[in-house]
């Protein structure tokens, strides 16, 4: 399949259907509502749930995009193979640059919280060393191979749905227990702080769950179904997730009327899981949030490798180094073992604060160049005028995804746009250096030639 777009099979195809979802849904991390829902409340001045549907809008228009592109082009590399091929090479090699911030830091970003938090439980084992205790795990099990990587995911999955289970059966009990009405309005919509600055806020820490899904195009060379089945797992993944997040945010919100009398913001859903559930099921969702960061970096650090390998394959940035794949374990084990570094040395430097707004500025980018790629490619290049396929849809999620990234902290656009001025400056400095550097920037879609709409039309 692969084949027709200059590439050779190199990973082993063992993902199915379900494997990719529930991949997806990991890398989203079902419990992420629980640890952002106090910042998620402040940004959104109580409406977490409406928050989270304004972010389901945007990442719903941009997942049927990236549905679309693994359709067209069913290789690793994700956002940067998908705007390299539809769009411009020039173009993909930023996109993929930027992305690098979104897939590079977030596991990055939950081995920081897994270790506070387990810090927190056991103190006298020091931070730096939680840190290691997940990283080297997650490592080696992306080292030996997807398969068993799989295998991992599925047990740590079904701990995360149980932890959220756990948390609404607690939250409708305690209100039956106690005459509370299951359903308010206020939990939803409240007329005395609802701001629409605010939940655009509150959408871009929503945002943050989402990035993830994006992650499952970039195992479109290691899984044994369709393209076509692939897209159907990537809005499957969207949408069972936002049920999660949608009932959890309604819940904590519901018995968090007042988000300002908690003491400590970071601890808001803890203090609601005592109120519901008492001491066993505070202990059970911070246990479930501490392997929950572990669980998803599993996912994240999976994806980056991918990335790194769609980009080194391509030789724009070291072949040697991020394209080797393991003779064994068929795994870009070169790529996951500078993840690993990344993370372990990482969490061990930067703050919680500065990584949450990169990460996400880096998944806004890509996902506003996969989205204009669609339209570019399909409606411009192809000829193929749907209105709301490849028209209307794509153009909302570009104009959504642009609205989330204007409404960033100032600090999320000075690094993101920075690294993204670092990558062009790269790419100026290596094609003035190297004429064979300089055709590896040959569109890669030379394959697939269709009529342009202004040829058609004569212009």
């Amino acid at each position: 399949m692969i084949e027709q777009f200059g590439y050779k099979q190199e990973f082993k195809r063992a993902l199915s259907l379900r494997d990719l979802v529930l991949f997806g849904m990991t890398f989203m991390s079902p419990t992420a509502t629980m640890t952002l829902f106090g910042i998620m409340s402040t940004n959104s001045q109580n409406h977490a749930v409406l928050s989270y549907i304004f972010g389901f809008i945007a990442m719903m228009f941009t997942a049927l995009s990236y549905g679309k592109m693994v359709e067209e082009f069913p290789v690793a590399g994700s956002t940067y193979s998908y705007t390299q091929r539809a769009v411009d090479s020039k173009l993909g090699f930023i996109a993929g640059w930027v992305m690098l911030l979104d897939y590079m830091l977030i596991p990055l970003l939950l081995y920081i919280v897994s270790a506070n938090y387990a810090h927190a439980l056991l103190p006298m084992i020091p931070y730096w060393a939680w840190i290691l205790i997940f990283v080297i795990p997650v490592t080696i099990v992306n080292y030996r191979g997807v398969e068993v990587a799989a295998k991992v995911n599925l047990i740590i999955t079904v701990v995360l749905f149980a932890s959220v289970l756990a948390f609404i059966i607690a939250a409708v009990g305690y209100a039956e227990g106690n005459s509370i009405p299951v359903f308010q309005l206020s939990a939803i919509y409240n007329s005395d702080t609802f701001s629409v600055t605010g939940v655009v806020a509150g959408a871009a820490m929503a945002v943050l769950s989402y990035l993830g899904f994006d992650g499952i195009t970039t195992l479109s060379e290691e899984a044994n179904v369709s393209s076509a089945k692939i897209k159907k797992a990537i809005i499957a993944a969207c949408g069972f997730q936002t049920i999660i997040f949608v009932a959890i945010a309604y819940f904590a919100t519901m018995y968090a009327p007042d988000y300002t009398a908690f003491k400590d913001i970071d601890t808001i859903f803890y203090d609601i899981t005592y109120q519901v559930g008492g001491t066993a099921l505070q202990l059970f969702v911070t246990f479930v949030i501490v392997i929950s960061g572990p669980a998803t970096a599993l996912a994240g650090q999976s994806s980056a490798s991918r990335l790194l390998f769609g980009m080194g394959r391509d030789n724009l940035i070291s072949k040697k180094l991020f394209a080797h794949v393991h003779p064994k374990y068929k795994t870009p084990s070169y790529s996951i073992i500078i993840m690993g570094l990344l993370g372990a040395v990482g969490g061990m430097t930067v703050s919680m604060e500065i990584v949450t707004d990169i990460v996400t500025f880096g998944g806004l980018i890509g996902f506003i160049c996969v989205n204009f790629a669609v339209f570019y490619y399909f409606a411009l290049k192809k000829g193929e005028l749907k209105l709301l396929s490849n028209i209307i849809f794509p153009s909302l999620g570009v104009l959504s995804c642009g609205y989330i990234l204007f409404n960033l902290s100032d600090i999320g656009k000075i690094v993101g746009f920075s690294w993204m001025g670092l990558g062009i400056v790269y790419l100026a400095v290596r094609s003035l250096q190297s004429s064979q550097f300089r055709q590896l920037l040959i569109n890669k879609n030379e394959l697939v030639q269709p009529e342009t709409v202004l040829e058609k039309t004569g212009i």
